[in-house]
């Protein structure tokens, strides 16, 4: 028996933001802001986009237009880059697989993202990893364990080096078979997009949740940095950490926010490029990082590389500290540990 637990997304997210005495949530779990709230100076609202439900808060002058441009963004970003959607740059890339296919800045600058977090990880985030989500059913509304051979099939196409970028002619070619996922980056780089809309416009204290993709702009209006609750994987309901953020964004992949339950074991989305299988030996992974869309990634490959080797991919690289956790163990990287409270 199959237990789909995938419609958690829309109830228990991976980061929580703390405001003021509350939590902005995606859903008004735990602060009711099931309603928009606007004033001259100050705008929030919620809107259903990337699959996952986006909050965002404007502070300052024009800040309902501010707001509505930076839901507009994300939108715009999701008919580009989600393999989706039939006429985005990724399903043309996808349905003429060995061939070249002419794409915009926009998604030729995200697979240049994608590469390199693949290629500083090893490969351990791997957008060609399509095929092998869809063996598992996380890209349909059927999980499912895939048998060996065709998970064997689905994993032979796996392989990032393959994915040829023509800079010159604004031009991506993958292999047949090969289906470009760009899932476990392009939410966080919608949310980059938004934030630099809204900086750019003028804004100073804004932040954006998008379903745990967390961006912030400056600090709250009060003046202090705004605090981001981080979920305790055995219980998500509750809160371990608080990140004190600053002009940073926070992303979280954990093993708790979209799986299902099959032959009494929970199978996650998290997926392991090298055997096709869940990624072992980590709970959570939550990164701070200067921009949402590489954090998002790192986040995904520090999951997969596990404690050891994923520690020291965290300490290699400049600017991205992570709290990681295991079954027995938490470590905070050393840039983390005087802007974190415990709970």
């Amino acid at each position: 028996m199959v237990k789909d637990w995938i419609s958690r997304r829309r109830f228990l997210i991976t980061v929580l933001v703390v405001i003021g005495l509350g939590l902005l949530a995606l859903l008004g779990y735990f602060l009711d802001i099931s309603s928009s709230k606007t004033t001259e100076k100050s705008a929030q609202d919620r809107q259903i986009l990337m699959d996952t439900i986006v909050d965002v808060r404007v502070e300052g002058p024009n800040a309902v237009a501010l707001m509505a441009e930076a839901f507009q963004v994300m939108a715009r970003v999701e008919q580009k880059l989600s393999r989706f959607v039939d006429t985005s740059d990724v399903s043309r890339i996808n349905r003429q697989a060995g061939e070249w296919v002419e794409v915009g800045e926009e998604t030729l600058a995200v697979i240049n993202l994608a590469l390199e977090a693949a290629r500083v990880s090893g490969g351990a985030f791997d957008v060609t990893i399509g095929a092998v989500m869809d063996a598992w059913g996380f890209g349909s509304d059927e999980r499912k364990i895939p048998a060996e051979a065709d998970l064997a099939e689905a994993l032979a196409t796996v392989d990032y080096t393959r994915v040829e970028v023509d800079e010159a002619a604004g031009r991506v070619r993958i292999p047949k078979g090969t289906i470009l996922d760009l899932g476990g980056i392009a939410k966080g780089y919608a949310v980059d997009q938004a934030i630099q809309t809204l900086r750019q416009k003028g804004a100073r204290s804004s932040i954006i949740n998008a379903g745990g993709d967390i961006a912030a702009i400056g600090r709250r209006p009060d003046g202090n940095p705004w605090r981001v609750g981080v979920q305790d994987p055995d219980t998500p309901s509750e809160i371990s950490w608080i990140l004190l953020l600053d002009n940073r964004s926070v992303l979280t992949s954990g093993d708790y926010q979209r799986y299902f339950e099959a032959d009494g074991k929970r199978w996650h989305h998290i997926i392991d490029p090298k055997t096709g299988y869940p990624a072992q030996g980590l709970r959570s992974v939550t990164v701070e990082s200067e921009t949402a869309g590489y954090g998002d990634a790192i986040a995904t490959a520090v999951f997969v590389l596990g404690w050891e080797e994923g520690r020291r991919l965290v300490e290699s690289l400049p600017g991205i500290e992570a709290i990681m956790v295991s079954e027995k163990e938490t470590w905070l990287s050393p840039g983390l540990r005087n802007r974190t409270i415990a709970q």
